[in-house]
């Protein structure tokens, strides 16, 4: 009786884990906020120029970029978010019915990685940069009204 019944709580659990393991081996671990930012796409877009390079953004990551410039790293999350917010708003008035804006018509400093760790070191990096992300990620498309 004591076999059959691990047997049973065996296959139970198997089940209940099988569309979870499933899941993550067809998408992957998501917790890399930016990727995320990379992949989305609200149709508002900034015109930057990144070593010499320009390339079109989206506004979402564009913003995770320029927070470092408004908001220190031990700032606390919800500041962050306001942050976030404000920028937004921002950008999207300056934008007025446009899809972009170039860079240089923003009054906000883009931080690359390199610039970032430069100023504020890798260990800054690393602990602070998923928390502006988070921030944006957390406030997709909200604006002041």
């Amino acid at each position: 009786m004591g076999e059959k019944l691990t047997i049973v709580v065996a296959m139970a659990i198997i089940m209940v884990m099988m569309p979870y393991l499933i899941t993550m081996a067809v998408n992957g671990k998501r917790e890399d906020n930016s990727v995320r930012l990379k992949n989305i796409n609200t149709g508002r877009d900034v015109l930057i120029n990144i070593n010499g390079k320009n390339e079109l953004m989206d506004v979402e990551e564009y913003i995770a970029g320029v927070l470092p410039s408004v908001a220190e790293p031990d700032s606390n999350d919800e500041m962050l978010a306001a942050q976030a917010v404000a920028v937004r708003t921002q950008i999207y008035f300056l934008m007025g019915n446009e899809t972009f804006i170039r860079e240089e018509n923003l009054t906000y400093e883009f931080f690359t990685k390199e610039k970032y760790i430069e100023k504020w070191g890798k260990t800054s990096y690393n602990e602070n940069m998923p928390r502006y992300e988070k921030a944006v990620m957390s406030t997709i498309g909200k604006i002041i009204e």
